[in-house]
């Protein structure tokens, strides 16, 4: 019965995609990669249930291991790490859904974040970014749902 549970699941999960991309007035296809994951489609949904706003990261691990001798820390040093950043942002009020999904109460919480974003998370010339994309949610009113390309915060 799990199996079958599971499979029913997925397949719900899978729908939540197609029902996320109806809201922003878009086909499944036209949704970046990250939000094609029905994990990210399903928590959004759940969120926008409750007027958050959300980022939604989509990881570059090379970003994080630039330097082969100290892996999983940008430029080699410790304590610039991917579980740093994400420290980050829920210091600064952001709840974390699978370390992809960043909900804040509004839009200032997000303001105030990106205002003190580490200088080492922004781009570097010659380091790979952090991160592929960076992508802000907004509900408007009853339905429709804002996808906003947000990844100039890490360029400035």
């Amino acid at each position: 019965m799990t199996n079958c549970f599971q499979k029913f699941l997925h397949k719900v999960k899978g729908m939540n995609v197609v029902i996320f991309a109806h809201k922003c007035g878009m086909e499944p296809a036209e949704l970046s990669v990250a939000l094609q994951d029905p994990n990210v489609a399903t928590i959004l949904l759940s969120e926008l249930k409750k007027d958050m706003r959300a980022l939604v990261f989509q990881w570059n691990d090379a970003g994080f291991n630039d330097v082969p001798n100290t892996p999983n820390c940008r430029n080699g040093i410790p304590g610039q790490t991917k579980a740093a950043f994400i420290a980050n942002l829920m210091a600064n009020d952001a709840v974390n859904w699978d370390d992809t999904v960043f909900t804040f109460s509004n839009g200032k919480a997000i303001g105030r974040w990106v205002n003190q974003i580490p200088a080492w998370a922004r781009h570097q010339v010659g380091v790979p970014d952090i991160c592929h994309s960076v992508i802000r949610i907004t509900k408007i009113d009853a339905d429709p749902v804002d996808i906003e390309n947000f990844d100039d915060i890490l360029r400035r």
